[in-house]
């Protein structure tokens, strides 16, 4: 690992440090007499100084360098200290000792200890020194910084292991898996933090490692503490021994449920506020105070990344979208640096879209994130899907009711240019006939009831084809009103300024005052209608009124249900007052244009299937 870093990271002391970490084992395996008994320090000694350095390779502050000589200081005064015991014959260990020796030797033995303790504080600090930094650096440097928390909890874990193992066997035997894993994990934490550090998401080890750490702090505190009330009780008896180590475990399980979040606040503050804000809005939304929608605001708001995208899969067919139903724009769809950025979103093992983090990121969102906003995003699908579904069937309604209405146009204009006319022109022919004389006194009164069954018959094509499609709306809905209030001068009243308006909000504004004019004279009595049209500016409002019987009801009948879907059909609003005894006011509010319909984009998935927007996983 030292050559790698040497060859990959010139000028960084990481990869000497590490070199120096291969020689103190080599120097706690030279055969002595005693006197180097406390070069075990040397094997802590260089992994601490490659914590205080990452990631930059410096100690950032005068307080770190401080900390670092007193990391250094301490091995080099524990070491010196047992070197000279040894070479005045002043033995700690050495119970056989009397008089000054003794003295001597005990006083030593607190040195020894405080600094063993110290040694331990400091390990402590060398980790914990990498919490401020990490507030500090940026998201590539954090990414470093997790690794190095990570392995550097090694170090006074392994210290940890050595005192539990002295405490339950009398042996240090423990300390030997803790040496193995530190410096296994170490070099290889340190090399994938400063040449790949978005190799894999390091953040849930990095809690749990601390909140391990921690917890083995605790418990080491509690063996003590047993410890100091019965000395021989945990080293004379193993099954007491099995029984204490049992009942710690089986506390600390709670203890890890409750102090991991915690920690993970702390280590990956930007994670956890994101499931914070992604729980809440999930309850918002389930008490309806909030929008579904709102989960690339929430997302870019907790992960402070203005530029985060959320895309869905639509659930019909899977085509991305965002979360507004619109069409993922160009350069995310052909964006070749999406497995970077993105974290694919799953619910029931399918994949329903990804969050996406902006340029400036050096990994994706955390898959906590992905799966705190997978109900969400659920939810956003859905509702996308059923809008859609709801704008096909209003499309379709408004199609069809366009078509009827060319038909009716059609008709009339064909009943008009071709049948009335034909008999109006056979008329005209038996008059002429008529008049000509030749024709004797009989023949001149079959002509007359001729002519009269004619007139009878144009007049009631008239108004069928009138029924069909008045012809007055050729000239605009104010004209159609006009023709419609002569059909009862003396009650009906009509005050219109409409102005020019496509045809389909034309026909259904007069269809609507004509079935509200007809219920009036034939069902309510009335003895005063008022028609009132009025243009907005991007609406048609119209409403008719009466002094009727009142209680009129869509609900009854064919004719209020029909023209009330004739007015959703074109996307307007439909509102009826009927109360008994006091009238009915029939409101409309049309669109002056209708909405054109959106056709549903093709699928554009690519050869190998895959569709942009979203990263393939592993």
């Amino acid at each position: 690992m030292a050559t790698l870093l040497a060859w990959k990271a010139p000028g960084r002391p990481q990869g000497p440090l590490l070199a120096a970490a291969a020689v103190a084992t080599i120097v706690t395996e030279l055969p002595d007499n005693g006197a180097l008994s406390g070069s075990w320090m040397l094997l802590y000694l260089p992994y601490a100084l490659i914590v205080l350095v990452m990631p930059d390779g410096w100690f950032g502050s005068a307080g770190w360098r401080r900390l670092a000589f007193a990391v250094v200081a301490v091995p080099a005064v524990f070491n010196l200290l047992i070197a000279t015991s040894w070479y005045v014959g002043v033995n700690p260990d050495d119970h056989t000792v009397t008089g000054a020796a003794r003295d001597v030797a005990g006083v030593l033995q607190v040195i020894g200890v405080v600094l063993v303790l110290g040694f331990f504080a400091l390990l402590i600090a060398a980790v914990s020194s990498l919490i401020p930094r990490y507030r500090r650096s940026d998201e590539r440097q954090r990414l470093q910084l997790r690794w190095m928390l990570l392995a550097g909890s090694s170090l006074p874990l392994t210290l940890l292991l050595c005192w539990i193992g002295y405490l339950l066997s009398g042996q240090p035997d423990l300390v030997v898996f803790g040496l193995l894993v530190m410096y296994v994990v170490i070099p290889a934490a340190v090399t994938v933090a400063l040449l790949r550090p978005t190799w894999f998401d390091i953040d849930r080890a990095t809690v749990a490692t601390a909140t391990t750490t921690a917890l083995t702090g605790l418990m080491l505190i509690l063996i003590a503490i047993a410890s100091a009330a019965g000395p021989h009780i945990l080293t004379d008896s193993p099954a007491v021994t099995i029984v204490a180590t049992a009942v710690l475990m089986l506390l600390m399980i709670p203890l890890y449920r409750l102090l991991g979040p915690a920690i993970g606040r702390v280590v990956y503050p930007e994670r956890e506020r994101a499931i914070r804000a992604l729980r809440l809005l999930r309850c918002q939304v389930d008490a309806g105070t909030a929008e579904p929608e709102l989960i690339e605001t929430v997302l870019r708001q907790a992960l402070r990344d203005p530029g985060l995208r959320v895309v869905l899969h639509r659930l019909s067919d899977a085509h991305p979208v965002t979360v507004q139903g619109d069409e993922v724009d160009h350069e995310l769809a052909i964006d070749a640096d999406l497995d970077r950025r993105a974290v694919v979103v799953r619910s029931r093992g399918e994949e329903i879209g990804a969050i996406i983090g902006s340029r400036q990121r050096v990994k994706p969102p955390a898959r906590a994130v992905a799966v705190a906003a997978a109900p969400v995003l659920e939810a956003v699908r859905l509702r996308t899907e059923l809008t859609q579904a709801l704008g096909e069937i209003a499309a379709s309604r408004q199609r069809i009711l366009i078509a009827g209405d060319e038909e009716r146009r059609r008709l009339e204009r064909d009943l008009h240019d071709g049948a009335q006319q034909r008999l109006v022109a056979l008329g005209m022919r038996l008059r002429v006939l008529q008049r000509s004389g030749i024709a004797d006194a009989d023949v001149e009164v079959a002509l007359d009831q001729t002519v009269a069954e004619l007139a009878t018959a144009v007049a009631e094509l008239r108004q069928l084809a009138h029924g069909v499609r008045p012809s007055a709306l050729d000239d605009g809905l104010e004209a159609a009103l006009a023709e419609l209030a002569r059909q009862a001068p003396q009650l009906v009243s009509v005050e219109a300024t409409a102005g020019e308006l496509p045809d389909a909000v034309c026909t259904t504004a007069y269809y609507v005052a004509a079935e509200a004019v007809a219920n009036a004279l034939k069902h309510a009595g009335a003895t005063t209608i008022r028609i009132f049209a009025n243009r907005t500016e991007n609406a048609l409002l119209v409403s008719v009124s009466d002094d009727g019987r009142g209680g009129a009801d869509p609900a009854i009948g064919v004719g209020l249900a029909g023209i009330r879907e004739r007015v959703l059909a074109i996307g307007g609003r439909f509102g009826i007052r009927s109360p008994i005894g006091g009238g009915t006011t029939i409101s409309i509010t049309l669109p002056s244009a209708p909405k054109p319909v959106r056709d549903r984009p093709a699928d554009t998935r690519d050869r190998s299937g895959r569709r942009p927007g979203v990263r393939a996983e592993a």
